[in-house]
């Protein structure tokens, strides 16, 4: 089962405790956003949240204060997208902290004029003082008091904007999807306080990991004080000791203390602590390779001793992006596999930059790119509701099937815009779309919670073709937020050498994210291309084609009423085929 917090086990769990459809919506909408395998306009990376805009604002003031970086033109970028963010979350915030975002937007407008009045001569006391201005972690404890509303109900579409909200203070609290699933589990069958579940307090943990490539780690007690070592051998290992497989040649295990919310983050953060470590050995010894094996093992507070293995997600068949060698992208997804590879965050995340920048983006046209995204955004989201809707019961998913055809037994779309008719609703539906659309209702009202939430917050945004415009244009904004923030932290981290900085896994989860959704369409574009033996055409131009295609579907859908003719088969494709469906 991939979508854990759709299992039968969480089902159950949420049956015995009785919870209603918005208790349920609200905990498999954090563990959804939690979820690594969630896309882009899913996981918590890449959710619209003031609460990540303003810790971003604040970094990089901070930064430009300190280092002049970002510089001030990049600098006003990250300000502005910040305040687009600020303002798309601001309904959320009517049930707690709308003072304190007041407060952040105040500060963050008063930024913008600045950096507009002086320009490069822009003061770095300015940036410092409003540095110490903003502060999310008010807006964070803000954010952790709206549990009380949400579980005694909050109307959709709110609830939905609240609870992403949430799930993003989680995340950079330091929780762990899985574990945070084991722990909501233990505590449906003796409720408490759910703060102190999403939020618990960071206590002390041992973690052991094995480093390979060395017996003893000379000066490791003077570099980590409370680092202790062991050299292994694996002839003196018992036969099913969990290290055997992990020892290969010279190794040393070394076991050290971190603070952790729990014991899969406890994991994270010491292997990012030793990798950190292992970089002055790899200074100091050229020629040997030291890295840190997968396997780790973690003691908690109370003595539980828990062994895992760093997360490695198979598959039966690998598939090429394209089945050729498209030129143009060679570098592009030669650097995203890089940044998928390496431990650091900020690192990755440069690299992600690195990787879009090597298809020819530059800061100049990520507005381009911010729209594409959105395209295929919308995509994504119709895609991935159908596969949570299909989730389980075949029998009444007979009808929605005989309407909306898959193909093998993952049950892919054979077409999107089959979909999206069911999810319009029609004056006058066939019978056969009549039974889909009564089917669908059937799935959602029996899956309750977060499917029911996502199938009425579509409809409601494919009947007003307005609100959908205004959906498509915060992906924007937010995608632009993400593009920009990439670009400051490819800069922080290679020109400043920073490698820590406030949420900068969820930044590098983003950088991964949104070079993956890039090449999706870039492979998809030049396949079609290669099909029809037309000339490639070059990713800068695709950019530039989708977010003309992007500014003119969202003209479109602000005058049109209605989205009837809206087509999303190839929305980020080559064809404008955008505003062709029901054509005869």
């Amino acid at each position: 089962m991939r979508y854990q917090y759709l299992d039968a086990r969480l089902r159950h769990a949420f049956d015995d405790a009785k919870l209603d459809r918005g208790q349920r919506a609200l905990l498999q909408g954090v563990l959804r956003a939690l979820d690594p395998d969630a896309h882009l306009g899913e996981h918590v990376a890449g959710l619209n949240s003031a609460f990540l805009a303003v810790t971003r604002a604040q970094v990089a003031l901070e930064s430009h204060a300190t280092e002049d970086q970002p510089r001030w033109n990049l600098l006003r970028r990250i300000i502005t997208t910040s305040l687009a963010c600020v303002d798309a979350a601001k309904p959320a915030y009517v049930h707690g902290g709308a003072r304190e975002l007041a407060r952040a937007r105040r500060v963050l407008l008063d930024v913008d004029a600045a950096i507009a009045a002086d320009g490069q001569r822009l003061d770095p006391q300015v940036t410092a003082a409003a540095a110490v201005k903003l502060d999310p972690r008010a807006l964070g404890d803000a954010v952790k008091r709206w549990i009380t509303p949400l579980w005694n109900g909050v109307e959709l579409p709110l609830r939905a904007r609240m609870i992403a909200e949430v799930a993003v203070v989680v995340a950079v609290h330091g929780r762990d999807g899985r574990q945070l699933r084991a722990d909501l589990l233990r505590w449906l069958k003796k409720p408490g306080d759910l703060e102190e579940v999403l939020w618990p307090e960071p206590r002390r943990h041992v973690v052991a990991l094995v480093v390979r490539g060395a017996r003893v780690l000379r000066h490791l007690d003077e570099l980590l004080p409370e680092a202790r070592q062991e050299p292994l051998h694996r002839n003196r290992l018992p036969k099913d000791d969990f290290l055997k497989d992990a020892v290969n040649g010279s190794s040393v295990l070394v076991r050290l203390p971190v603070n952790a919310a729990d014991t899969h983050t406890a994991a994270l953060k010491g292997r990012r602590i030793l990798n950190e470590v292992l970089d002055q050995y790899a200074a100091g010894e050229r020629l040997t390779e030291l890295h840190v094996a997968p396997v780790w093992q973690v003691s908690g507070p109370g003595g539980r001793v828990t062994r895992g293995t760093e997360h490695r997600r198979t598959v039966g068949n690998a598939y090429p992006l394209t089945a050729y060698w498209p030129a143009e992208l060679r570098s592009a997804m030669r650097v995203a596999n890089l940044a998928r590879q390496v431990d650091a965050p900020m690192a990755s995340a440069g690299l992600a930059w690195s990787a879009l920048e090597a298809t020819g983006l530059d800061p100049s046209k990520i507005a381009w790119l911010a729209k594409a995204c959105a395209l295929q955004m919308l995509r994504q989201h119709l895609i991935s509701l159908h596969v949570l809707v299909i989730n389980h019961d075949d029998e009444l998913r007979r009808p929605l099937a005989a309407q909306v055809p898959t193909t093998g037994v993952k049950h892919h779309l054979r077409s999107v815009d089959a979909w999206l008719e069911v999810l319009v609703r029609n004056n006058r539906p066939n019978e056969q779309l009549a039974a889909a659309q009564e089917a669908l209702a059937a799935l959602a009202e029996d899956e309750g919670g977060l499917v029911q939430d996502l199938v009425e917050l579509w409809q409601g945004r494919l009947a007003d073709s307005k609100v959908l415009a205004g959906w498509l244009r915060e992906q924007e904004d937010t995608a632009a937020a993400v593009l920009e923030w990439l670009y400051v932290t490819r800069n922080l981290a290679f020109h400043a050498g920073r490698f820590v900085s406030p949420a900068d896994t969820l930044t590098a989860h983003a950088g991964q994210a949104v070079a993956d959704l890039t090449l999706e369409f870039l492979g998809n574009w030049r396949t079609v291309e290669r099909q029809r033996s037309r000339q490639e055409t070059s990713s800068v131009e695709i950019y530039r084609r989708l977010a003309q295609r992007q500014d003119q579907l969202v003209a479109r859908l602000k005058r049109a009423g209605s989205v009837r003719r809206l087509s999303v088969e190839d929305i980020s494709g080559p064809d404008e085929k955008w505003w062709s469906r029901g054509k005869s």
